[in-house]
């Protein structure tokens, strides 16, 4: 689905991926995982297309996506999850529905939007609430739901649990799980702290230290079991 070539990327000056290599195939969990500034973040945002890459190649499908514009990828099938602002919390949840699906001309809204609620079901009954009033897990569900309003094909989640509690945690990263299965969605690549509640729902583990990946494993529970596995990458 993707593959990723000898991806060099910066923020002004400061550079923070290097020589990054990468195939991210149809049907994989992926979960991205490192130290903070490790560059998890800023890979995703390349791949999305929020940030340009220095040099290297990015390719969807066998075509070169490098220069494409954040719009046209999600057009091909991406959607992107950001850390924050990913709601508008003045409008209604029904609203923050209609609006993640606005870029999808012709589509019938009101059947995907009930496709959605099955896999965030608690979300039905809150559609006239104020998307400002809903706790954190909730929002979190929203967001997530508005780009799945989209039905993207390759699903980018930053830290979709970050700062929730771990029963939220985990309903969220079930529901992904849900989305996938259940909403035709052919790979889900996400960053993730929680490694003990996410790696074993991946089915590849890609660990970044300092810009560069150190580790690509098909098999992210044995790691996790294994004594001092993870811990050889963060400290």
């Amino acid at each position: 689905m993707i593959e990723i070539r000898d991806l060099d990327v910066s923020y002004g000056k400061k550079q923070i991926l290097f020589d990054v290599s990468l195939q991210i195939k149809t049907g994989e969990r992926i979960v991205f995982a490192g130290p903070n500034g490790a560059g998890k973040s800023t890979l995703m945002k390349t791949i999305a297309g929020l940030i340009p890459a220095n040099s290297g190649t990015i390719l969807l499908e066998g075509e070169n996506i490098t220069k494409q514009p954040p719009h046209w990828r999600v057009r091909n099938g991406m959607a992107y999850l950001m850390q924050t602002g990913n709601i508008v919390p003045s409008l209604t949840v029904r609203e923050n529905l209609l609006l993640g699906g606005f870029t999808n001309p012709g589509r019938d809204h009101e059947a995907t939007m009930a496709e959605v609620l099955l896999v965030f079901p608690f979300l039905k009954e809150k559609l006239s609430r104020r998307a400002g009033l809903l706790s954190g897990g909730e929002r979190q569900a929203l967001a997530i739901s508005m780009i799945l309003m989209k039905k993207p094909k390759l699903l980018l989640l930053d830290e979709p649990s970050a700062g929730l509690s771990p029963k939220a945690a985990e309903q969220i990263l079930a529901c992904v799980s849900t989305a996938k299965e259940e909403m035709g969605i052919d790979t889900v690549c996400m960053v993730e702290h929680r490694l003990k509640e996410s790696l074993p729902w991946a089915s590849k583990l890609v660990v970044l230290v300092g810009g560069r990946i150190a580790h690509i494993g098909d098999n992210p529970q044995r790691l996790l079991d294994t004594p001092h596995g993870l811990e050889q990458y963060y400290f």
